[in-house]
């Protein structure tokens, strides 16, 4: 739980969560409620494995290695979604600091 309040801590940050393998949260903090937490939970993990069968395509297509995704970003009008592994964070994009944010999601 420290590491996700490690970065709600940041310009920005609205809500951080962890989730399971099977896309179930395991944690949370920050401005979502419990219904809420499962949906972004359940996004998340999708989103991380879209990211990975897009990378495995990219590779096979191009016949070239490195294309091996270390995070992803959903960009809206005002919030956006970081995610890497089994962590994401939800952020205002006005107020984000996406360098910093981006470098402590690696980090965690």
């Amino acid at each position: 739980m420290i590491e996700l309040e490690r970065l709600v801590l940041l310009p920005g940050v609205v809500a951080a969560l962890r989730f399971n393998d099977d896309g179930t949260p395991a944690e949370a903090v920050g401005e979502l409620d419990r219904i809420n937490v499962e949906l972004a939970a359940e996004l998340c993990h999708a989103n991380g494995r879209f990211m990975h069968h897009n990378s495995d395509m990219l590779m096979t297509f191009s016949g070239k290695e490195g294309w091996a995704p270390r995070g992803w970003v959903m960009n809206g009008e005002l919030l956006s979604v970081c995610g890497a592994g089994d962590l994401a964070c939800f952020v205002r994009n006005d107020e984000a600091a996406f360098n910093a944010l981006l470098h402590l999601i690696a980090e965690v």
